[in-house]
């Protein structure tokens, strides 16, 4: 089964579709942007996809949730990963010697309040965490590091300069497992909706309080500013409900008060957290 991942060997998203996929066999497909990601499952370049969507450091991409909902993709799984972000430096270097550090955004967002005691090393923005720690591997020069993954460190025969640079130890990333059709999942128990609502107060209410009565619980809702029309905006909602009634009920009473409803996917909901990587 190939599997989209955004990254290359070593990259954090491999390690989800491991953790995902680990009693069955599996091929990377490597993508080093999203949208990349996101066309490979709807092209049929890979069966299935592996997308981050949320951290507990960094946030929500929101723009994955836009690139879900726009390439018609269907989430079928999610899976909640232990990020443990790590500094890979040539051998022969050291902390003290590092003046610029690469890693993807998000990756150095996590890890900010450690450089905050080096005001000398600049961070650069780059594709991916496990590109940056391939890319400072091959320029070899002891002034460079990349934050990564252990994994991707020691498969380009880099040495560890820090360990666990995340400002917060409870760091999770979780992933989406996408399709290009619907899937039948047993036991479904979450659901995530894209929902645009007329710019009213009071139908905003009125849909949380459906929801409350057809007893849909809501695990988060995001708010997406909707271009070109000010002060309207896309809600993305997971719901974790018990009975695909209840799921209909919400969806059939939602299509009453939105503009559009859309159903992005049902899934079980992930309760095991990998606390190794």
């Amino acid at each position: 089964m190939r599997i989209a991942i955004q990254g290359i060997a070593g990259a954090f998203h491999e390690a989800a579709a491991q953790l995902y996929f680990q009693d069955q066999r599996i091929e990377i497909v490597p993508c080093l942007t999203f949208p990349e990601l996101a066309a490979a499952v709807a092209t049929g370049l890979a069966d299935k996809g592996i997308m981050a969507v949320e951290n507990t450091i960094a946030g929500t991409i929101q723009h994955n949730l836009d690139l879900i909902r726009e390439q018609r993709l269907w989430i079928s799984g999610e899976v909640i990963m232990r990020i443990r972000q790590h500094l890979g430096g040539v051998p022969g270097s050291s902390l003290q010697g590092i003046r610029k550090v690469y890693s993807h955004y998000m990756a150095l967002n996590q890890c900010r309040p450690f450089f905050d005691a080096y005001p000398e090393v600049e961070l650069i923005e780059a594709e991916d965490t496990a590109l940056s720690i391939r890319n400072v591997a091959e320029a070899g020069c002891r002034e460079q590091a990349a934050i990564g993954s252990a994994l991707a460190i020691a498969q380009n025969g880099l040495i560890v300069l820090g360990e666990g640079l995340e400002g917060d130890k409870e760091n999770y990333t979780r992933f989406l497992v996408l399709d290009r059709q619907p899937q039948q999942v047993a036991s479904c128990n979450k659901a995530t909706l894209s929902l645009v609502l007329p710019p009213s107060p009071e139908v905003f209410t009125k849909a949380m309080t459906l929801l409350q009565e057809r007893r849909a619980h809501v695990s988060k809702i995001e708010s997406v500013a909707i271009p070109g029309r000010p002060w309207h905006y896309r809600y993305y909602l997971d719901l974790l409900y018990e009975e695909q009634e209840q799921l209909q009920a919400v969806l059939s009473g939602l299509e009453s008060l939105a503009e559009s409803v859309g159903l992005l996917g049902k899934y079980t909901a992930y309760t095991c957290q990998d606390h190794q990587r």
